[in-house]
């Protein structure tokens, strides 16, 4: 699962390096969606919604707000768009503090999951159709494929 933070978005969009499908996302309660984009596999909403638990939510705003963050297997990843001056102590002490809470809680969310797709409970794996997500086609690719779409009509038709 993937969360992309809306605060450290660019010009023509999200600041993850790959774009990922639009039918795998999910809208959460309150207002967590004016914070992050949630991707999750399809047919997996309802996990995602086993682990985003409105204090989950609550600490991911108020302590990661400003990074992407995934959750892959028991790791927890939180992204930077760009490079942390981790030399200085209250950038080592927010990683820190971030580690310690939404980790902390992330991990005692994931702790008890179980894929029901899998017929061995006590295997704690996941199905292969919820291990990773479908990329998608980048907004600026469709942008441009459009313009110059529109460019090659509005020539055609000028040129008559």
């Amino acid at each position: 699962m993937v969360l992309d933070a809306r605060a450290n978005d660019q010009l023509l969009g999200s600041s993850l390096p790959v774009s990922l499908g639009r039918r795998q996302r999910l809208s959460l309660e309150g207002d967590f969606d004016r914070h992050f984009t949630l991707y999750c596999p399809e047919e997996y909403e309802r996990d995602a919604l086993y682990v985003f638990t409105p204090d989950l939510m609550a600490l991911l705003i108020d302590e990661a707000g400003a990074f992407d963050v995934e959750i892959v297997d028991r790791w927890l990843f939180v992204y930077s768009p760009t490079p942390l001056p981790m030399g200085r102590a209250a950038v080592v002490q927010r990683m820190l503090r971030i580690v310690d809470t939404v980790g902390a809680k992330a991990i005692s969310q994931t702790d008890r999951y179980r894929d029901e797709r899998v017929g061995d409970f006590g295997a704690n794996a996941v199905a292969p159709q919820g291990r990773r997500l479908r990329r998608g086609v980048p907004m600026a690719v469709i942008g441009i494929a459009a313009a110059v779409i529109g460019w090659q009509v509005l020539a055609a038709v000028l040129s008559r």
